[in-house]
């Protein structure tokens, strides 16, 4: 034992102490690092660094050596990063994101702004916000033609699992609920209200003869929709005997005239003008709906999805739509 202890002081000794100047070497084997970590050890690693698990153990045993620390214990026992690991690592993504932000300035210097957008948004937004949306994507197409844009329609819940789990940079949605893993950029509000289709018995009745415990007898479609207090008892009595994840899948239950339905009022509003739905005036069955763009806070915005996030908020004022608090 004493004879071991010797021999970890003299590896120690004989360790140079990083100074903190970094090579493109060392930020290749930080950013090797960083993906080990993500695959869970060495050998889950080799798809995602395209290489074999020898040359990976040999980049991670040569970047501890480098640094004068022992980042992560590997074996038969399995994968563990240590205490000095751990810190490294975090160190190392605040790293890697500061160096793709500079590249991402140093772009937009020379107008070369490169890179990749996700942006998911709400499937009922394109009626009421498509206009901004779109003025939005031509603006940063124009000033920043190499940035690669990816948009997509969805519904609340995929959106805020998207932006969770890193594969979207921005979701622009409707606040149905907080989270302390996203910061939430209040934008605008959707106004909401009960839908019936064409063939559902209260569709020709005077909204002055229906009564909540009337309309609390009939089959609703469940709705994402804002829960503030006095809506919430709106909602209680409801019976809800159906779901659809998405406001297009929410209307096809409602057409079918055997369901009643939550929905945005600009979103129904040409099937509302066609005769295939109209709104039930009850007391107490409009709502809004808060509209935020959401990311994730610990993977900070690059400098696109910075721009693109200014272009939709300042296109969403020009419509009428600025900002709330």
């Amino acid at each position: 034992m004493q004879t071991l202890g010797k021999k970890v002081r003299r590896m120690n000794q004989s360790r140079t102490p990083f100074r903190g100047n970094l090579s493109d070497a060392d930020i290749a084997r930080l950013r090797d690092f960083v993906q080990i970590v993500a695959a869970g050890g060495i050998t889950a690693a080799e798809g995602r660094l395209r290489k074999g698990k020898s040359a990976i153990s040999l980049g991670l045993s040569r970047l501890e050596q480098r640094l004068g620390l022992r980042l992560c214990e590997r074996g038969r026992s399995g994968f563990r990063l240590t205490d000095q690991g751990r810190m490294v690592h975090s160190a190392a993504i605040q790293l890697l994101g500061e160096i793709g932000r500079f590249s991402d300035f140093v772009g937009a210097a020379a107008r070369t702004l490169e890179g990749e957008v996700t942006l998911l948004a709400d499937d009922s937004f394109v009626f009421e916000f498509g206009d901004p949306l779109a003025r939005a994507v031509a603006r940063i197409s124009d000033s920043y033609p190499m940035m690669k844009l990816n948009i997509r329609m969805s519904s609340p819940d995929q959106i805020y699992r998207a932006v969770l789990e890193g594969s979207a940079d921005l979701g622009f949605t409707a606040l149905i609920r907080t989270n302390e893993a996203l910061e939430s950029l209040p934008v605008c509000t959707e106004e909401m209200g009960v839908f019936c289709g064409a063939g559902h018995p209260l569709f020709d009745r005077d909204d002055a003869g229906i009564t909540y415990d009337e309309l609390c007898r009939h089959a609703f479609v469940a709705a994402e929709v804002a829960q503030e207090q006095g809506f919430s008892q709106f909602l209680r009595g409801l019976s809800i005997t159906a779901h659809a994840p998405t406001i297009l899948s929410r209307m096809i239950l409602v057409l079918s005239s055997r369901y009643l339905g939550i929905m945005p009022i600009a979103f129904a509003r040409s099937w509302v003008q066609r005769g295939a739905v109209r709104e039930l005036r009850v007391s107490g069955e409009r709502t809004v709906n808060q509209c935020c763009l959401i990311h994730r806070r610990a993977r900070p915005l690059g400098l696109g999805s910075s721009i693109f996030r200014t272009m939709i908020v300042e296109e969403l004022a020009a419509q009428g739509q600025p900002p709330t608090a």
